[in-house]
């Protein structure tokens, strides 16, 4: 199912409800959405072949009608705007060098049902990130900002996870700035990839292994050495 499907789905208690007099005719939630993302999309900057960075800082700026009918709905309408947008960012494998901020305003020159997005400069996003390695299991990420990070059940590992089948120290991931290697430490269960026992192997982003009974995902994130 499609980005303005699911919006359309998300919205329909407001669209239907409330405010359904106030978008008579008028432009709709899942217009503005629509617009962002196609600014999302060519403001995409691909660093490297696994890495994309979007901006961040969105303005939307609507006729003076427009913005008073839409005005009511308040942060339900940002809120709405943002999952979708962070769900199509997922899809579409996008990350951000800070947290994804939307703001919406009115502009007397701008007819009604007109839109006009302008976003964050991609370029100053680039020279102000930095691309740290992290680990996600259990519903929580762990950056790891050592060149070597052990994983195992004993508190001797860097990172300690609750997990029965785990070695005292199970497997490392060591990480050269730009390469991941999945060491496994002479486990007793072995870590597997792809379902095969492996003793080292290099790892992409988003590539998921499992050690024990916890399936684990590298992933690659930005991060902004120059928050606002």
């Amino acid at each position: 199912m499609g980005l303005l499907e699911n919006f359309e789905r998300r919205l329909e208690r407001f669209v239907n409800g409330a405010f359904s007099k106030a978008f008579k005719s008028q432009i709709q939630p899942v217009e503005i959405s629509a617009a962002i993302k196609a600014k999302m999309d060519a403001g995409a900057a691909v660093v490297d072949r696994e890495r994309i960075l979007a901006p961040n800082q969105y303005t939307v700026k609507l006729s003076q009608a427009d913005y008073s009918r839409l005005r009511p709905m308040g942060e339900h309408l940002v809120e709405e705007v943002k999952k979708q947008l962070l769900s199509h960012a997922k899809k579409q494998r996008y990350q951000f060098g800070g947290e994804l901020v939307i703001q919406v305003e009115a502009l007397a020159s701008l007819a009604l049902g007109q839109i006009q997005v302008s976003a964050s400069s991609t370029a100053s996003q680039v020279e102000s990130v930095s691309w740290t390695p992290a680990l996600d299991f259990g519903g929580t990420r762990y950056l790891l900002e050592k060149t070597r990070t052990t994983v195992g059940r004993d508190a001797s590992a860097d990172i300690q996870v609750s997990d029965s089948g785990l070695s005292r120290v199970h497997f490392a991931i060591n990480w050269d700035g730009s390469t991941a290697t999945l060491e496994d430490l002479g486990s007793t269960n072995g870590t597997k990839f792809a379902g095969r026992s492996i003793t080292s192997h290099i790892l992409s982003a988003d590539s998921s292994f499992e050690a024990g009974r916890t399936v684990f995902v590298f992933r690659v994130v930005a991060k902004n050495e120059n928050p606002a």
